[in-house]
């Protein structure tokens, strides 16, 4: 009896039983298919519409009107979870991304150079974007890497003689571009805060008279396919050149100028080799604007570094900030140490002109290796130090125009704005969610097995990061001739040659002192036992002494 009591319950709830199926339909070109790694990418229009599946019996997607079939029926669809699809005996690990999917196709080998002809196509909630493109391997020592940075270049036709520009999401429209592979950041996250921190430190002085002029290049997440395979999340990143920077046009004579840092050497203010205008490579640097067609002169970059090496410490006082801009070196060697970005003090800079008779300015470039790492990917737990070029240097030793304390209030300017600890480690925190969340450290795990993705190294770059900031704040309150007590001195003589006495008190009997260089460097230390300190070791120049939560100025000559 109960068991046809339970037949006759059963069949009525099927009578009764509605059957709904959902259907979700994507169209070309907004999904991807890895076919070797069972891999699909693929956009969906109003993910926010799909929270709630529970109501239906079946859910069916189709990608370019072919069907595929859940495995597992889903509550939800996001981009927060990954799904099991089947497509007759073929099952794919399915992701949703609201990141842009761009696919390159060629029958070519890429190399370093040329480029070789390709297909291409972008795609976005907003638009398809579909060409010819010339891309190329780019890099250095990163083309050893399995994964590939690329310069890409729209073409009109198949050889590249004509280009047209194109335009992505919020970044400018140029016909040349970057697609960097981020292949040795441990979060792959390093780069994109720093370009886009840049960005909102520093703006061009000349941006009244050139309103779309951008202070380096901007930078958006993408997902790429090559060639059918998938290959993981990229920085799709504008070009530093005459275009972004607005750099007036050659006209019968230099004007506007542009020079990328290649290599270490002159690059670095360290010498003065002979120049060859034969060449487009010269001292470190290679020249990019004016290009090869107009003129290739190195006299005016020459003299610039010979003025920086070479001139009179009276001349380097008085002219220094006529020939480079002033806010500019400011923002950017403030910019260079809060990221301890140990490969941009030379190399992978960009040192450019607006205009005739206008001061030059740095452009920062290849944002790699920073925030607690280096080029190659390596974690380097230093925060206590200075970068410097040997432009830098004569700045800090000469101090022209009160260069210290302004460095030090623009120091706290920024601190209170865009370098607040938490701002910085919000913005951390935001793209490591982000990244996360979405599951795209998952699935670049699957092609990419060089980092883990996890807390631990979010963790290191948080702590790295507090522990810089910290540093800096000392270093820079040091550093301005504000916070030194210099009428009110205790030391005798000043300047000093092997040692300094101390107008003794006795609430200094027994305390420590520090000496630091005016890079911040950690010189002597010790505890004050008598009337004086011996200062043989320290080699001549500027330095101060930390005694008793006060600053002194001392010069040894």
């Amino acid at each position: 009896m109960k068991k046809n009591l339970f037949t006759v319950s059963f069949l009525i709830s099927t009578l009764f039983c509605v059957s709904q199926t959902l259907n979700i339909n994507i169209s070309k070109d907004h999904f991807k298919i890895d076919q070797t790694r069972s891999l699909i990418i693929s956009h969906i229009e109003n993910i926010e519409s799909f929270a709630d599946l529970t109501s239906y019996t079946e859910v069916i997607l189709f990608l370019d009107q072919v069907a595929y079939s859940f495995n597992t029926l889903p509550d939800s669809v996001t981009y927060k979870q990954s799904y099991t699809i089947s497509n007759n005996s073929n099952q794919f690990t399915l992701y949703f991304t609201s990141l842009p999917i761009i696919s390159i196709e060629t029958a070519n080998t890429i190399v370093d150079e040329p480029k070789v002809l390709a297909n291409f196509v972008y795609a976005d909630s907003e638009q398809i974007v579909t060409s010819k493109i010339g891309i190329e391997i780019r890099g250095g020592s990163s083309q050893s890497y399995p994964k590939k940075t690329y310069d890409l270049e729209f073409w009109e036709d198949n050889n590249g003689e004509d280009t047209h520009n194109v335009e992505f999401g919020s970044l400018r429209s140029d016909d040349d571009w970057i697609l960097d592979a981020l292949y040795n950041e441990p979060l792959r996250l390093r780069s994109y805060i720093a370009n886009k921190l840049w960005l909102k430190l520093h703006t061009p002085y000349y941006l009244p008279v050139e309103p779309e002029a951008k202070a380096g290049a901007n930078v958006d997440y993408t997902e790429i396919f090559l060639n059918g395979e998938y290959n993981g999340i990229y920085n799709l990143s504008e070009q530093v050149d005459k275009k972004q920077l607005k750099l007036k046009s050659y006209k019968d004579d230099i004007r506007g100028e542009l020079y990328k840092g290649i290599a270490w050497g002159p690059a670095v203010f360290a010498s003065l080799p002979d120049f060859d205008n034969n060449s487009r490579i010269w001292g470190g640097h290679e020249m990019k604007y004016p290009k090869e067609d107009d003129v290739t002169d190195w006299n005016n970059l020459y003299d610039f570094t010979d003025f920086v090496i070479n001139s009179t410490d009276s001349d380097f006082v008085n002219n220094i900030w006529s020939k480079f801009n002033y806010d500019n070196y400011l923002d950017y060697f403030l910019f260079l140490n809060v990221l301890r970005a140990t490969d941009n003090t030379g190399k992978n800079i960009y040192i450019a002109k607006y205009n005739t008779n206008e001061p030059y300015f740095y452009v920062p470039w290849d944002l790699d290796g920073c925030f607690g790492t280096i080029w190659n990917g390596t974690n380097q737990n230093i925060t206590g130090d200075i970068l410097i070029n040997g432009f830098h240097n004569r700045v800090i030793e000469l101090n022209p125009q009160n260069y210290l304390t302004d460095v030090s209030n623009k120091w706290l300017n920024h601190r209170n704005n865009n370098l607040k600890t938490n701002v910085l480690i919000d913005s951390i925190d935001k793209q490591y969610l982000f990244l996360s969340e979405n599951k795209i450290y998952e699935r670049e795990s699957l092609i990419y097995p060089n980092y883990d993705f996890n807390e631990v190294d979010l963790l290191y770059m948080k702590t790295w990061i507090q522990n810089r900031l910290s540093y800096l704040d000392n270093y820079f309150q040091t550093l301005s001739l504000n916070h030194i007590d210099s009428t009110k001195s205790i030391l005798y003589p000043n300047p000093a040659t092997n040692k300094i006495n101390i107008k003794y008190k006795k609430n200094l009997a027994n305390k420590k002192y520090a000496i630091h260089n005016f890079l911040g460097q950690l010189v002597k230390k010790g505890e004050l036992k008598s009337h004086s300190i011996n200062i043989e070791t320290l080699q001549q120049g500027n330095y101060i002494i930390t005694l008793n939560n006060n600053y002194y100025k001392l010069i040894v000559k």
